[in-house]
C-alpha cells in the first residue's frame, strides 16, 4: 500500500487492558504505523447508579494517558523513530439489551454526560489522540434510530454530538474547573462535578461544561485570561430526568435547549448537562 501512495497513514491494532500487546506491537512493527488502535466500551446496565456510570469517563481519560505513555517508553527502547499516536476507533456504552445481530439500545440523558464527558477528555487529548470514533452511528449501538416506515430518533447522545459539531476548527486551550466532588465506589476515587474543556476559535471562546449533579444547579464562575467577552450563547442538552430519551414514537423528549445573555461572569448549568457556552 505504502509503494502505491507513500501519504496513505497505518494503524495498528492495539488493546486497552494489554500493556505487553502494544510494546509488542511497537518493537515488531513500530517502523511502520503511524496510529495504535484502541477500543473501549462501558458495559453497563439500567440499574447501574448514575453517578458510577458518569464518572468512567475519567478511567478512560488516564488509560489513554497510560497507553501512550507506553508506546513512547516502548519506541525509546526499541529506537522507533516513526511518531505513533492513538485511534480511540470505537467507544461507546453498551447496555444487556443490546445483542447480536442488531444490537439494538436506546440511550439516555446519563448517557449523554458520558459521551460529552469523553468528548472532554478526547478535546484535551487531541495531540495525543487525533483521531476517534463513535461506534455507532445509526440502530447499532446507535445515536440515531430509524426503523423501514421512515421514522428517526435523535438520541440524547447524538444531541450532544450536535453540540460539539458546532466548534470544528480552532485551538483548544486550557480550562480548568474546581467544583464539589462525589465519591465513586466503582473507580474508587473522588469524581468533580462540573468538567470543562474549551475551544478558541475565530475570535469566540467556545466552552464545554459539564454538570454531573443529577439534581442540583451548578453556579460556574468564569475567570477568562486575555479575552474580554460581553455576550454569552448558551446551547445545552439535559432533559427532565437522567432517564429521560428520545424514542421513535416519542422523538422530541429531549432537545437541544438554547439562550442568549450578557456576560457577567456567571454561567448558571442545569443538572445533569451538557453545555456548549460561547464567549465573544
Amino acid at each position: 500500500m505504502k509503494r502505491a501512495d507513500p501519504s496513505i497513514k497505518i494503524v495498528a491494532v492495539g488493546c486497552d487492558y494489554d500493556p505487553g500487546w502494544n510494546v509488542d506491537m511497537v518493537r515488531v512493527a513500530g517502523e511502520y504505523f503511524d496510529y495504535l488502535s484502541i477500543h473501549r466500551y462501558v458495559f453497563t446496565s439500567h440499574e447501574k447508579r448514575y453517578e458510577e456510570l458518569v464518572a468512567w469517563p475519567i478511567a478512560i481519560e488516564e488509560d489513554l494517558i497510560a497507553i501512550y505513555r507506553t508506546i513512547q517508553m516502548a519506541r525509546a527502547r526499541y529506537h522507533v523513530k516513526r511518531e505513533i499516536k492513538l485511534a480511540f476507533d470505537e467507544w461507546n456504552v453498551w447496555y444487556p439489551e443490546a445483542q447480536p445481530p442488531l444490537l439494538t439500545q436506546v440511550t439516555r440523558v446519563k448517557d449523554a454526560i458520558f459521551t460529552g464527558l469523553v468528548l472532554n477528555a478526547l478535546q484535551r487529548l487531541s495531540g495525543i489522540v487525533p483521531i476517534a470514533c463513535f461506534a455507532q452511528t445509526v440502530n447499532v449501538l446507535p445515536l440515531i434510530l430509524a426503523d423501514e416506515g421512515g421514522r428517526i430518533a435523535l438520541t440524547p447522545q447524538y444531541l450532544a454530538f450536535k453540540l460539539y459539531s458546532e466548534v470544528q476548527e480552532g485551538d483548544v486551550v486550557n480550562a480548568a474547573a474546581f467544583s464539589p466532588s462525589y465519591n465513586s465506589g466503582e473507580l474508587v476515587r473522588v469524581v468533580p462535578y462540573v468538567d470543562a474543556s474549551a475551544v478558541l476559535a475565530k475570535g469566540s471562546l467556545h466552552l464545554y461544561l459539564i454538570n454531573r449533579h443529577p439534581e442540583e444547579r451548578a453556579r460556574a464562575e468564569v475567570f477568562v485570561r486575555g479575552f474580554n467577552p460581553t455576550a454569552v450563547h448558551h446551547k445545552w442538552v439535559a432533559g427532565e430526568s437522567v432517564e429521560d430519551v428520545n424514542t421513535l414514537d416519542d422523538p422530541n423528549r429531549v432537545k437541544i435547549e438554547h439562550a442568549e445573555y450578557p456576560f457577567k461572569g456567571v454561567i448558571e448549568l442545569p443538572p445533569h448537562s451538557v453545555n456548549l457556552v460561547t464567549l465573544a
